[in-house]
């Protein structure tokens, strides 16, 4: 689980042989002619108009909010811009922060690398500045809307797929992370492919399909480490209750599922367990740092529960700088403080999932999100004010695919892997970045369903509606 971004995200009847051809799953109870075909050309149309007003907003945002907002000094932006310019200039990956200011190279691994990688290409190419960089994640997090779009078109047609992009377009919960330089800007994208690859997979699981859904899975825990919880979470259940495949089959699709894991996550957890640290590394080397920081008694009690606070990280630092060493005393420190306060476990992990989902204290999440976020004050606010709508069609366009019997799983499987990201650590707003992706989708088919009844409605009534008939004329 990552938890260094912090700063301091059917039952069926078996078949008893596997068909030479896999059916594809019929959707009876959906709208007609749902993913029949591919989108028309008109419909792509839209969707790229939608996209690009949508990339115009995020670099205006960018432009007007952060062309001058400065980098931390110890921050997730400043970490991910100084990275980027490690591996630019042929550095690898190590602790930005110490080379920024002394120039020597001290492994690291605080951070997963798929960000750092893709600011250092952007730095090799001269886009080498904060703002720059701003910019070009802001290309980076318009292509959601795209993918979103589609995914949303594949479950419930084309005015759903225009609608979800519509949503994710506007939805500033999705954009203000855009040009902040954090992580789950890529973490959305990514998160949108996985999201069109499941449907897709649900729609014929072939084994290239598998492994596309696999190949996004496995870059997303690149991105943010507790991603890597959808395999259990929404590959197993999705090919499990998948119609139309033998126990072979099953098993065959969920094994490739793990190979290509292995095969996209390896070279890093590799790259980190040969010699370069003292201790393990699955992934990060920060998640006891992080861990610390909300554990104590000021995020326990008052107005800091289920947040975090500096009060609480690790004091004295183990003199080393090896990452692994500090992250080992840190976690030994943040779990015996939790089994010395395990009755109050309930109450902690209940503040920081509800911070999470803006169900406890939303409003102070303003100010915290405006301060130490720094997403700005009215963004912030703007983004309360359009969770609430999003996130009730969301539970609502869930409840529409089930009923359709589609597979709502990796919507599921996203929700509670943010929520086990946050009850982990600390409630902050933008861990819930791939939850936010999803409900831009749900939302856009519980609004293509609302509009879909409301037609047919109409459609009864008119029928219902006597004949007016002219009086015949007196003979």
């Amino acid at each position: 689980m990552q938890t260094a971004d912090d700063g301091m995200r059917l039952g069926t009847t078996e078949q008893p042989e596997e068909p030479s051809v896999i059916p594809a799953a019929v959707n009876t109870s959906g709208p007609r002619g749902t993913n029949a075909a591919g989108p028309s050309s008109r419909f792509m149309a839209w969707l790229l108009g939608i996209t690009a007003g949508g990339l115009v907003l995020r670099m205006v945002f960018t432009a007007v909010a952060r062309r001058h907002q400065p980098l931390g000094r110890t921050t997730d932006n400043r970490w991910y811009f100084i990275a980027g310019k490690m591996l630019a200039e042929g550095w690898g990956f190590g602790n930005p922060l110490v080379w920024g200011k002394q120039g020597r190279y001290v492994p690291s691994a605080g951070h997963p690398p798929v960000y750092p990688v893709f600011l250092g290409a952007m730095s090799a190419i001269g886009i080498d500045t904060p703002f720059g960089q701003r910019l070009a994640s802001c290309v980076l997090g318009a292509i959601p809307v795209l993918v979103l779009g589609l995914t949303a078109r594949e479950l419930a047609g084309n005015r759903a797929g225009l609608v979800a992009a519509v949503l994710a377009a506007i939805y500033p919960n999705l954009w203000i992370n855009d040009g902040a330089l954090v992580s789950e800007t890529p973490y959305a994208l990514l998160t949108a492919l996985f999201l069109w690859a499941a449907i897709r997979c649900w729609r014929r699981p072939t084994f290239r399909r598998i492994a596309w859904l696999s190949l996004w899975i496995g870059l997303a825990a690149l991105t943010r480490s507790e991603a890597i919880l959808l395999y259990p979470l929404a590959i197993v259940p999705l090919v499990l209750r998948r119609p139309g495949l033998s126990r072979r089959a099953r098993l065959e699709r969920v094994g490739l599922a793990a190979l290509v894991a292995i095969l996209v996550m390896g070279p890093w957890v590799a790259y980190n367990n040969l010699g370069r640290f003292q201790h393990h590394v699955l992934i990060v080397s920060g998640s006891g740092i992080a861990m610390s920081y909300g554990n104590c008694d000021t995020t326990y009690s008052g107005q800091y529960l289920g947040y975090w606070s500096f009060t609480c990280g690790l004091t004295p630092f183990p003199r080393t700088e090896d990452e692994t060493v500090i992250d080992t005393a840190a976690r030994k420190k943040a779990t015996h403080y939790i089994r010395t306060h395990l009755r109050a476990q309930p109450k902690v992990f209940g503040a920081r999932v509800g911070r999470l989902f803006h169900l406890y204290r939303p409003r102070q999440s303003i100010s915290f999100d405006s301060f130490f976020e720094r997403r700005g004050l009215w963004p912030s606010r703007l983004a309360l004010a359009m969770y609430y709508p999003m996130t009730l069609l969301a539970i609502g366009g869930a409840v529409v695919l089930w009923r359709r019997r589609l597979p709502i799983s990796p919507y599921v499987a996203l929700t509670i892997t943010v929520a086990i990201a946050a009850a982990m650590t600390f409630g902050i707003t933008r861990y819930r970045a791939g939850f936010d992706a999803a409900a831009a989708v749900l939302a856009a088919v519980a609004i293509d369903a609302g509009l879909r009844w409301c037609g047919l409605v109409r459609t009864r009534r008119a029928t219902r509606r006597p004949a007016i008939t002219q009086p015949e004329p007196a003979s």
